[in-house]
């Protein structure tokens, strides 16, 4: 499994770019990326337009995923330790359309208002983690 995501690492790449007047690294596709990678990022943004958040996530979770012999038994702590911890950083993922992981997460009975971001987002990690995880066992 872990030449499988090594292989899968190499299909991506780090670019500088410039948004909003500053430069900024972002993750992209690699020219070597297979359509079966494209495909499962794709799945991994659902509904949205392609999304720099979502490509380093799931970029990020393959990468934790080289540190631990069982992925599934450890998904929860992997997708925990990449939830941001701030509360700035929360809610500018939060404005950037993800409204309805904050509903899930108020549903699920989140304490507070950072509570609720917290889990919003571990809901929305999670998710990529599900795509990753489908592509790994194919």
């Amino acid at each position: 499994m872990k030449t499988k995501i090594e292989n899968y690492l190499k299909m991506f790449e780090i670019k500088e770019v410039e948004r909003n007047g500053k430069k900024k690294s972002i993750v992209v596709f690699a020219d070597n990326a297979s359509e079966e990678l494209k495909d499962s990022v794709r799945m991994a943004h659902g509904d949205s337009l392609p999304n720099d958040w979502i490509f380093d996530k799931y970029h990020s979770i393959l990468n934790a995923m080289l540190q631990y012999d069982d992925i599934e038994d450890s998904r929860s702590e992997i997708v925990d330790s990449l939830v941001d911890i701030y509360a700035g950083d929360l809610t500018v993922w939060l404005n950037d359309n993800n409204i309805y992981y904050l509903d899930e997460a108020i549903e699920n009975g989140a304490k507070n208002g950072t509570d609720a971001l917290v889990q919003a987002q571990y809901i929305a990690i999670d998710e990529i983690y599900g795509e990753v995880l489908a592509l790994l066992n194919k």
